[in-house]
């Protein structure tokens, strides 16, 4: 399975009637007579296919085919249709409950087709509602849309926009449903490869805002058929062995967190990483499975082989060069199968003010490749190619961390009026830094991706 930089994400709301037909549904503009499905490009304000699809659906539909609406539709109880949501800004996305609702459905929809060159489709099944009635009620608040339910016999009928008959041309009707179908047979029966986003923050909504590390990282990485779980250890607890017998990859992500808080869970997970890497190194046990660390994810899989992590005196918080100090670097098998060129400098975004002041104990051959001015360990490796930590994050781009900061950091870091003027300052000059500009945050992702996936 190769990495794919997606350009364009689809979406089909479906629903399964009574002699098991699938319904998948479709939309239209008052001004419009042609129907289309719900797609959006993929900028890189949106870092990822689920920001762009949630994005669509927070401002073109409001709250329509959330949970609450469903709910409210199949009371048949007459209510107000309103999208309060259509002129929201990118940065004001973070604090809108309809954006956040959809990241998290989105993340744990188990269907998704990327056989589609740069193209993603997902699938989401609903219950049956009647469009009939929604229409009604969407005719007297003076919606724009209108919907309807396609499927294999009424297909004919319907008159389409240029990109529905595009995507159909590619993906019939018939063979959604066969992949749908095939889809919820593999997770049944347990047959997807699974991947495991560990996570150690404090639990709290608050966090949403911090990142939502689900639709971060499912949006990258994730694959056909493939399983991703998202665990946060102060909720959730450590995955089980029987669990970790069966995952191929886990990923630890940043964290609002520094590894020295005086938190129980934190010194489970430093005893749970040190029994793991010690049963996967010397051990042969779980042979399918890599542990890759980001930021916090690298300083405590450090501190749990018995490193040290202290504050820096500057905290980082922009692009950074980082130099490849070890030409062994380009012959791990990640590096080779990413395709990439060999470059000794692979500029990255960094966020963090803790850095590794001592290396995991000798015995597990975790080796520095590369280092920066501001952090001398930044990226390193074992010699098994089991592990590997990176210090900066290839997973956002600074124009999507820009807008997702932009509000905080004007308030609390620069003591500034949170107003649009000096937010959109705010993130003109993050975007528009010379260094920002030269992010090689595909290189990253794709060193990332061939290392999880092989």
């Amino acid at each position: 399975m190769d990495f794919t930089i997606l350009k364009l994400v689809h979406l089909f709301f479906y629903i399964k009637d009574l002699n098991n037909n699938y319904n998948f549904i479709l939309y239209k503009n008052n001004q419009e007579d042609h129907y289309t499905h719900m797609f959006n490009q993929i900028f890189n304000f949106d870092n990822g296919c689920i920001y762009s699809i949630s994005r669509f659906l927070t401002k073109t539909f409001g709250n329509i085919f959330t949970d609450d609406f469903i709910s409210k539709i199949q009371s048949n109880k007459e209510f107000e249709i309103k999208n309060e949501n259509k002129n929201l800004k990118q940065y004001e996305l973070w604090e809108n409950e309809v954006f956040l609702f959809w990241l998290d459905k989105l993340s744990k929809n188990p269907i998704q087709y990327d056989s589609i060159n740069e193209e993603i489709i997902y699938f989401i099944e609903i219950p049956n509602i009647s469009l009939d009635y929604l229409n009604s009620l969407l005719e007297k608040n003076n919606a724009e849309y209108r919907f309807i339910y396609i499927n294999e016999n009424n297909f004919p009928l319907i008159k389409l926009s240029n990109e529905s008959n595009k995507l159909f041309n590619s993906l019939s009707i018939a063979k959604m449903k066969e992949h749908i179908i095939d889809s919820i047979k593999i997770k049944e029966e347990k047959l997807s490869s699974i991947f495991i986003v560990l996570s150690l923050k404090t639990p709290g909504k608050d966090q949403v805002g911090f990142f939502h590390f689900p639709a971060l990282f499912h949006s990258l990485y994730r694959k056909n058929n493939e399983e991703w779980m998202y665990i946060n250890v102060s909720t959730d607890g450590l995955p089980s062995e029987e669990l970790l017998s069966k995952t191929k990859a886990i990923l630890i992500p940043g964290s609002n967190l520094n590894v020295y808080n005086d938190y129980d869970f934190l010194r489970d997970t430093e005893k749970f990483l040190k029994k793991l890497i010690d049963d996967m190194l010397f051990n042969k046990k779980y042979p399918q499975l890599k542990l890759l660390g980001i930021c916090f994810g690298m300083q405590i899989i450090n501190t749990a082989l018995g490193g040290t992590v202290k504050k820096m005196e500057e905290r980082r918080g922009k692009p950074e060069d980082i130099e490849i100090i070890d030409d062994k670097f380009y012959e791990f098998n990640f590096y080779k199968k990413s395709g990439i060129e060999k470059k000794k400098i692979l500029r990255i975004n960094e966020a963090h003010g803790d850095e590794i002041v001592k290396y995991p104990d000798e015995k597990y051959h975790i080796k520095l490749y590369g280092s920066s001015k501001s952090c001398k360990n930044e990226i390193m490796v074992d010699d098994q190619e089991k592990i590997l930590l990176i210090q900066g994050h290839p997973e956002y781009h600074p124009e999507f961390n820009s807008n997702r900061v932009a509000k905080r950091f004007v308030q609390f870091r620069y003591k500034l009026e949170p107003c649009t003027e000096n937010i959109e300052k705010f993130i003109s000059d993050t975007i528009n830094d010379e260094f920002a500009k030269d992010v090689n945050y595909i290189e990253y992702r794709k060193l990332c991706y061939y290392f999880i996936k092989n």
